[in-house]
C-alpha cells in the first residue's frame, strides 16, 4: 500500500496537517468523515467542509459526548449550529469518551494519527499522521464509523437550536479561548 507520513507542529513554517485537510476536503467528490475528540475548526476548515457540501459531499463529523475538558466541549459545541446549517452531519458518540482520530476522504484515502482537528494541534502540538492511499485501510475505516454509529446521537438543526440560551452563551463564551484550548 501507499503511504505518506506528515509531521506537523510549530517547527514547521506552515501548519502542515490544517493545510492538507482542508485541501482534502476540497478534492472530496462523495463523502468525508471526519473523528477526532476536539473539534476546534480555523475558518478555512469550516469553510472547506461547507462547501464540500455544496458541492453534494456528505460530510460527517465524530464527536465524543464525553470529554475530558468541559471548556473545549462547551467551545467545540459553538460551531455546531453553522456547520449543521451548512449540511454537516455531527454525530456525538455516548458510550465513552471517543479520543480516535482519523479520517475518511471519498473511497481512496485514509487518514490516521495524532492531530485533533483544532488550532492547538495545527499550530502548536508536535503531531505526526499517517495517509494510507488505499482502499483498503478506507473500508476498515468505514467499518470502524459503522460501529461508532450504534452508538451516536446523531445532532438535527431543530433540536440544537432549543438548548438553553444560558448554554448557548457559555458555548460561545467558551469560544472566544478557543485560540488558547
Amino acid at each position: 500500500m501507499i503511504a505518506q507520513v506528515l509531521p506537523s507542529g510549530p517547527d514547521f513554517e506552515r501548519q502542515n496537517a490544517e493545510h492538507l485537510i482542508i485541501e482534502l476536503c476540497h478534492q472530496a467528490t462523495t463523502k468525508i468523515v471526519l473523528t477526532t475528540p476536539y473539534f476546534i475548526p480555523s475558518e478555512p476548515l469550516v469553510q472547506a467542509l461547507q462547501t464540500a457540501v455544496l458541492r453534494g459531499v456528505q460530510v460527517h463529523l465524530f464527536l465524543s459526548r464525553k470529554s475530558d475538558n468541559p471548556l473545549v466541549n462547551w467551545a467545540q459545541a459553538s460551531y455546531f449550529e453553522e456547520l449543521l446549517e451548512g449540511g454537516v452531519r455531527i454525530y456525538l458518540y455516548e458510550k465513552k469518551f471517543l479520543h480516535a482520530k482519523h479520517m475518511t476522504f471519498d473511497d481512496d484515502i485514509g487518514w490516521i494519527g495524532s492531530s485533533n482537528l483544532d488550532i492547538r494541534s495545527f499550530e502548536l502540538n508536535a503531531e505526526i499522521n499517517v495517509l494510507f492511499y488505499d482502499r483498503t485501510v478506507v473500508d476498515k475505516l468505514k467499518q470502524v464509523h459503522s460501529k461508532y454509529l450504534r452508538y451516536c446521537e446523531s445532532l438535527e438543526l431543530n433540536s440544537w437550536l432549543e438548548r438553553p440560551t444560558l448554554l448557548q452563551m457559555g458555548e460561545n463564551l467558551a469560544r472566544l479561548w478557543s485560540p488558547l484550548l
